[in-house]
């Protein structure tokens, strides 16, 4: 016998075919409700939405039960409702099936018997027999057991009760991830009571494996939150030559919805406890930040200069014994359209990065501030630290930018006090803007900065730059775009004995572009490509550039402050070429594969799977000057690779006629193979070889991940030095993941020292490291 009955006549309890209703009312939903035995033990926000959702689906007035059994009766005596055989009842892809189930509507009691199997969604509760109270809202299980399908959770207890609203008791509790009748691991307790958006207390808690137990715990108490809850994360287990055994325990403290906050608290045996603090706030998506610091009062006070090891990870001495440091990224948009970009960076010596942070590929347990910020973060070994603010505002016809910057010098402390620095600093551009509907287009960038130094130049420096440009077409397939620019750079100094003078720069350019396009398109049947474009575009570039100045050197001019304000070095006359004259002849050949994609669903999109390009310049200046006659550039070629999504590879290099050498190189590939189970194996390796004050510099890096047969995987790290034959740094690891349990060995040296490092990962709780 079949009915369907729909919610809102459920509350009416009015006749004896539709009586059954308020039966799998109080059944259905109480017995759902027993689901969130489970909230207090994960932390995952997605797991208190998904059975909040399927609760109200269960609500819902919408959707009708189905209600199955071999015999449905009504005993007006006894005000009871009956369900035997077979009992089958669905709504909104929820099922629960039993032998009988029986409804009293005079106590509001409701029991299943013989047997109770609950279904919703892939998510699933058995048990021997229930018994739940709809006017008190409580209930029970009997030997009941839980399989949660999104996070592969089994929950079980000889009774689960639910005893108020909000409140539940679990006797004999255990939880794995494990399938089958022996679990590799289990979590038990012989008493846990809960009260949900509060907290839980547990009565002998162990961590058993294979039944035995490791760790046990009489009495503990913990939150039951649904949403982000605060607690004790997975623990990081280590050794390493230069820091001796250590241990990691982070605490995360969920504050609020938009903000939270983890501490690090890590022992190491050589140098003492350090203490660690991550704050983390998203106020909207482009308004969030990461704030980090870390401190330890060390054991080792000074560092031993007789220490081989020592003296390798830095030549310079040291004598603090506090060593912090303090970073962090922030992305923050303003009123009136501004936009702040901070940017933090402050350590205590230069030997801090190499001796504490990471230093095994695939281990980390921190926040990638570059991938959060998107914007570069300093190599460990490089010798400053930058700290910036920017503020800017973008118009339609203007950019508008704010700076202020700090780079911290700590490679040399020695000579900290001499750096000059762009503490601050002010650019407005003008964007390129046609005048009165003439083939002429005008643009104007302006610079100011306020350079300082404690015992060096300090002052300020301002720069001017109007361009004209005059594009144009000489017939229906060449373009010809001459432009102009005047460049005025003044200074003033004050030195550090008080003296004041100022001095100028101006340059002329002249540049004229003389391009062509040429293409073909070809048809092909390869992967998803429909059609492919091979696009040509030579090109014929001029340039002129006049240099004048009063006689004064500029004083201050580093590629430090390039960098910070990523200049052109024709407004900053930066580097060598930019501080004398220029007469010279370039040409460029580029060469575009670009790709036609079509899915056998229709849908278009197109890829650029190669770019090739060539340039060769010619001084004209250098070859009619009596000294080297070398008028010849090094020859420079660039090729990206990008077939398919996994697939990367870029080169470029530059060759000299005259020394019949490479002047730099660099070679780049990435590979990934998507293998079983969301598994990924992934390559990288990047070649770079380039000449630094006349001296060879020839470097390798190489990572890899593989995944082996039967969970087993293997990979690492290396970085290496080809010109000393030496390693900079070269890591390895062995992982074995299995159904509900993985283990990571890794090991690495860099520097004189030598890492250990044991990662344990228990799926579903969480990992002892990064994975």
């Amino acid at each position: 016998m079949t009915v369907k009955v729909y919610p809102e006549i459920m509350k009416k309890y009015i006749a004896t075919t539709v009586g059954i209703s308020p039966l799998f009312r109080t059944v259905g939903l109480a017995l759902w409700l027993s689901l969130f035995f489970i909230l207090p033990f994960f932390v995952q926000d997605s797991l208190a939405v998904n059975l909040s959702a399927k609760e109200k689906d269960i609500e819902s007035n919408d959707t009708p039960w189905e209600i199955t059994a071999d015999s449905l009766s009504y005993n007006e005596k006894k005000g009871t409702y009956h369900a035997k055989d077979n009992v089958v009842i669905k709504k909104a892809g929820q099922a629960l099936y039993t032998q009988s189930a029986v409804f009293n509507t005079k106590t509001g009691v409701a029991t299943a018997s013989g047997g109770l199997r609950i279904e919703t969604d892939g998510d699933i509760i058995t048990g021997k027999e229930g018994t739940f109270n709809l006017n008190t809202q409580t209930g029970e299980i009997v030997d009941g057991r839980l399989f949660m399908k999104a996070n592969h959770y089994y929950l079980s207890g000889s009774q689960m009760q639910k005893t108020g609203e909000s409140t539940y008791l679990v006797s004999d509790c255990t939880i794995t991830t494990c399938d089958g009748k022996n679990p590799d691991w289990t979590i038990t307790g012989s008493e846990v009571k809960v009260t949900i958006e509060g907290y839980g207390t547990v009565k002998n808690s162990a961590f058993r494996i294979r039944g035995l137990p490791i760790i046990y715990i009489p009495y503990m108490i913990f939150p039951a939150k649904t949403k982000r809850q605060t607690g004790l994360l997975p623990p990081k287990l280590g050794y390493s030559t230069l820091n001796g055994a250590e241990v990691m325990i982070p605490f995360y403290w969920a504050i609020s919805d938009q903000t939270d906050a983890t501490f690090y608290q890590r022992y190491m045996s050589k140098r003492g406890y350090m203490q660690g603090m991550e704050f983390r706030y998203v106020e909207s998506k482009n308004s969030k930040g990461i704030l980090e610091f870390d401190i330890l009062s060390d054991k080792e006070a000074q560092k031993n200069m007789t220490d081989g090891n020592a003296l390798d990870i830095s030549p310079y001495a040291r004598t603090n014994q506090t060593r912090y440091w303090l970073r962090g990224r922030a992305n923050q948009d303003l009123p009136l359209g501004v936009v702040a970009r901070l940017d933090g960076d402050f350590v205590s010596d230069q030997e801090y990065l190499r001796e504490f942070e990471e230093k095994l590929y695939g281990f980390d347990v921190r926040s990638n501030l570059q991938e959060e910020s998107e914007r570069p973060v300093q190599e460990k070994r490089s010798p400053t630290r930058r700290s910036a603010l920017r503020l800017s505002r973008d118009g339609e016809s203007y950019t508008l930018q704010g700076i202020a910057g700090y780079f911290q010098q700590v490679e040399d402390p020695e000579t900290k006090n001499l750096m000059e620095q762009p503490m601050g600093g002010l650019n407005f551009d003008l964007l390129q803007e046609q005048l009165m509907g003439w083939p002429v287009f005008f643009n104007f960038e302006t610079d100011y900065s306020y350079i300082r130094s404690d015992e060096a130049n300090r002052g300020h420096d301002i720069t001017l730059s109007p361009q004209l440009n005059f594009p144009f077409r000489l017939g229906p397939y060449v373009e010809f775009e001459p432009s102009f620019r005047y460049t005025y750079n003044s200074q003033w100094i004050n030195n550090n004995q008080g003296e004041k003078s100022h001095s100028y720069q101006t340059l002329y350019e002249a540049n004229t572009r003389l391009s062509t396009n040429v293409e073909k398109f070809f048809e092909t049947s390869w992967r998803n490509a429909t059609k492919l474009r091979h696009k040509i575009s030579p090109s014929l570039y001029y340039t002129y550039q006049g240099y004048h100045n009063d006689g004064e050197e500029a004083p201050w001019f580093s590629p430090i402050e390039q960098d910070d304000y990523g200049t052109p070095w024709h407004l900053t006359f930066n580097q060598d070429e930019g501080n004398q004259d220029k007469n010279r002849v370039t040409f460029s050949l580029e060469n575009f594969l670009d790709a036609r994609m079509e899915d056998k669903k229709g849908n278009v999109d197109y890829n650029q799977w190669a770019i090739f390009r060539l340039n060769q310049g010619y001084d004209i200046q250098e070859a009619t000057d009596d000294g080297k006659n070398r008028p010849f550039t090094p020859l420079t070629a660039e090729l990206i690779v990008t077939p398919f999504p996994t697939l990367d590879l870029r080169g470029s290099t530059g060759w000299d006629h005259y020394e019949s050498t490479f002047t730099q190189t660099t070679l780049s590939g990435e590979f990934t193979v998507n293998r079983y189970s969301g598994r990924r194996d992934y390559y990288e390796i990047n070649y770079q070889h380039y000449k630094y004050e006349e001296e060879d510099q020839t470097n390798i890096n190489f990572r890899t991940n593989i995944n082996l047969a039967y969970g087993f995987s293997v990979g690492g790290s290396l970085q290496r030095d080809l010109e000393v034959e030496k390693n900079i740094t070269s890591t390895g690891w062995l992982g074995y993941q299995g159904q509900c349990w993985g283990v990571k060995l890794g090991a690495g040296k860099e520097s004189g020292d030598t890492t250990f490092i044991v990662a344990v990962r228990l799926v579903g709780l969480g990992a002892a490291g990064s994975w």
